[in-house]
């Protein structure tokens, strides 16, 4: 008797439910209604790489970047000061290598323990030489500050850059078509060590923890 009373009700409730395949068939419309055709595809990536024409006749515009100059020094300097700007580049460029170097040596080193427990404490970076040997920090840069200032004055605008290093024997002479790549080379690894020692820096003052030691964790 219960159970035909309970079988009564759930018929009753079912008559007033509405129907599942209505629910369906109204979805199944309504995205219907919504759905668009897809658009033709026009072939272009959605990475543009740089194309300006190079009428500087500076090398170093490589693909995919191409001629590099986001902020337009270029289109807005003189023959003389781009000559300048490029001169800057590569002497940068040759220090931050020297730099990207020096900052992974002492670390090397200290970690070894080759210089005393208290080389570049307590961290163990190279950004420590501040902190324990201040007075060595300030005669590099005193040196380097003298050197550079004997190149300015016995250079001349547009021969900065050559260290004389053929000139005086130092390194046989490769030939015109050689000695144009390894500048080429010379320009993008430097452009790449500048990056890099940038990277270096902002990692230590971040984390506190010497290069090798990132790279292996």
């Amino acid at each position: 008797m219960k159970l035909a009373v309970v079988s009564t009700l759930l018929a009753g409730a079912a008559a007033f439910a509405p129907s599942a395949s209505n629910r369906a068939s109204t979805s199944l419309a309504a995205t219907r209604a919504v759905k668009k055709s897809p658009a033709p595809s026009t072939g272009k990536k959605n990475i543009s790489f740089n194309t300006a024409e190079n009428d500087t006749g500076l090398i170093g515009a490589l693909p995919p970047v191409g001629f590099f100059d986001p902020a337009g020094f270029a289109a807005k300097a003189s023959p003389e000061e781009l000559q300048r700007y490029r001169e800057v580049e590569i002497m940068h460029g040759r220090f931050a290598q020297l730099g990207a170097v020096g900052m992974i040596l002492p670390e090397k080193y200290a970690a070894e323990g080759a210089f005393g427990d208290d080389f570049l404490a307590p961290t163990g970076t190279a950004l420590e030489v501040f902190n324990t040997d201040p007075l060595w920090v300030g005669l590099t840069l005193g040196v380097i500050s003298i050197l550079e200032t004997l190149r300015l004055l016995e250079t001349e605008p547009g021969t900065r850059t050559n260290a004389g290093i053929i000139e005086n024997g130092l390194y046989s002479d490769p030939g015109p078509e050689k000695l144009a790549e390894y500048s080429l080379k010379e320009l993008q690894n430097g452009r790449l060590a500048m990056l890099a020692f940038a990277g270096q820096v902002t990692q230590e003052l971040v984390n506190q923890t010497p290069l090798l030691e990132n790279l292996s964790s």
